[in-house]
């Protein structure tokens, strides 16, 4: 897995899941791939107002990179909707692997905003900063939890003794 400080992970906004995990599973090896459906978080927050998203995501790594494929599953606007309408499927994001509040203030500071937070179901807080003109794309941060961080390393370690073609997608609770 990826150092403290380094890009963890990768994101890709995808409108069809099950054709963009074919085609990161059979055709680029990455996975296997967790998958599960995200209902709106408490606290969501986009572009300064309260908001509702909902999501299908999935995860697997390739190497020590997190690839995480994300498809939005409710209606209305987001940082999702504004890449899928701009420049359609592909890359998203990138998530630093730092401190989330550090994170913050080094974005911050770099004059770019905050575009969407929130708080998953377990506390751990995260932001998505707008970050199009630096990168093409946005940067999360999260707080990574002791259980998250188990979490990656099941999965990681899921990936590393993975064949590339048995069971290339499986459920969050395939993980406990």
């Amino acid at each position: 897995m990826q150092p403290n400080g380094s890009i963890l992970e990768l994101c890709q906004v995808v409108r069809d899941m099950d054709r963009a995990l074919d085609h990161w599973t059979r055709v680029l090896g990455a996975g296997p791939f967790f998958v599960f459906d995200v209902p709106v978080l408490p606290g969501q927050v986009y572009r300064g107002e309260p908001t509702e998203v909902a999501m299908r995501v999935a995860f697997g790594f390739s190497g020590g990179l997190l690839i995480e494929l994300l498809q939005q599953t409710s209606e209305g606007p987001s940082v999702f909707t504004e890449m899928l309408e701009t420049t359609g499927e592909g890359y998203h994001h990138v998530m630093l692997r730092v401190p989330y509040d550090a994170g913050v203030e080094r974005l911050s500071g770099e004059g770019y905003a905050m575009a969407f937070s929130g708080t998953m179901p377990s506390g751990e807080r995260f932001a998505l900063f707008d970050t199009r003109p630096g990168n093409g794309g946005y940067v999360e941060l999260m707080e990574i939890s002791p259980a998250m961080e188990a979490s990656l390393g099941r999965m990681h370690a899921a990936h590393m003794a993975w064949d590339e073609t048995t069971r290339p997608i499986r459920s969050m609770s395939d993980l406990a």
